[in-house]
């Protein structure tokens, strides 16, 4: 095979490392599109408000009252740069060191789907301690309302551990969630999110026909079975926390906005004779409002849950 002149390495690397790094990328299995609601933005900034409700409906007597909702917490979505590259040398190339150069572009990729998953998984991992666009934390004991007659330290915080009654507990508080007003809000959690500690058992509590309780064992039916979705994310940095969400609510408030999306190029220098090759995006997350979302710190057992043990039939 004749040598390709110098100027022509970088270019013909170019197409061929790229199917590398798409290849690799494209088949990593991304939490991200499972929680957030994923969005392409063409603006330097985008901003989110939380729920904004209204009052109760009276009954018409002639003249439509109307309302004014009080305006909702507000979330600031900037986009910072992200990037990384590799670097092949005009000597590589000529002596075909092709099994050297392919694991770059593969690297590079891994890197990028890490990034963006530790990042999306952030938002949970710090649900407890960062302050959110109400001035408290994701998953805390005292949201406030905008409405300056509304609940005060409305909670969507446990500290139990996961198990049975936990798990009931926690759809019940999240089916009692209130609005900015006092009413209600349609919140039916589908979704129980867990970390790679929890996943057995968090598929035991959703698929065991028998309720896991010690009293008349494999009689009791399992409130929970087939009634939510599990999703495990290696990303969750905690062995013992888990949450619960509403999947539809999430996709309303919990934003993910690629302002750049993930892109691979290439450049060579003249003088170096080192062709460069990068990858390029810029993006964010959060949310604006927490009314989709239940946090456990695992801390605690439920007292039903202390003495518990796998009574599903079979």
């Amino acid at each position: 095979m004749p040598v390709a002149r110098r100027e022509h390495f970088q270019s013909l690397l170019e197409p061929g490392l790229r199917k590398i790094f798409y290849d690799v990328y494209n088949k990593e299995t991304s939490m991200l599109p499972e929680l957030f609601n994923m969005q392409s933005t063409g603006n330097p900034s985008e901003t989110d408000v939380s729920i904004g409700t209204m009052g109760e409906f009276k009954e018409f007597e002639g003249t439509v009252e109307y309302d004014r909702p009080y305006e909702g917490y507000t979330a600031t979505y900037e986009f910072p740069e992200f990037a990384k590259g590799f670097m092949v040398e005009r000597k590589m190339f000529d002596d075909q060191r092709y099994a050297v150069i392919n694991k770059k572009p593969a690297g590079l990729a891994l890197a990028a789907f890490r990034r963006r998953e530790t990042d999306g998984a952030a938002i949970f991992n710090n649900a407890f301690t960062t302050t959110g666009p109400d001035g408290v934390a994701l998953c805390a004991a005292n949201h406030p309302s905008p409405a300056p007659d509304g609940p005060t330290a409305r909670s969507n915080l446990s500290t139990y551990q996961l198990g049975h009654a936990a798990l009931r507990d926690g759809i019940l508080k999240m089916r009692s969630t209130l609005d900015d007003r006092g009413g209600r809000i349609p919140i039916v959690p589908d979704t129980i999110l867990v970390p790679a500690d929890l996943e057995e058992k968090a598929w035991e509590l959703v698929t065991a026909e028998g309720k896991l309780a010690t009293s008349h064992p494999g009689t009791n039916p399992n409130i929970h079975q087939g009634k939510l979705k599990v999703v495990v994310w290696d990303y969750l940095t905690d062995s013992d926390v888990w949450f619960l969400t509403d999947s539809r609510f999430a996709k309303m408030f919990l934003n993910w906005f690629d302002r750049v999306k993930l892109e691979f190029a290439a450049a060579e220098d003249f003088d170096t004779l080192v062709a460069k090759y990068r990858a390029y995006m810029r993006y964010n997350a959060g949310w604006s409002d927490w009314v989709w979302i239940y946090g456990n710190t695992g801390e605690d057992i439920h007292a039903a849950d202390a003495t518990t043990t796998n009574d599903a039939t079979t």
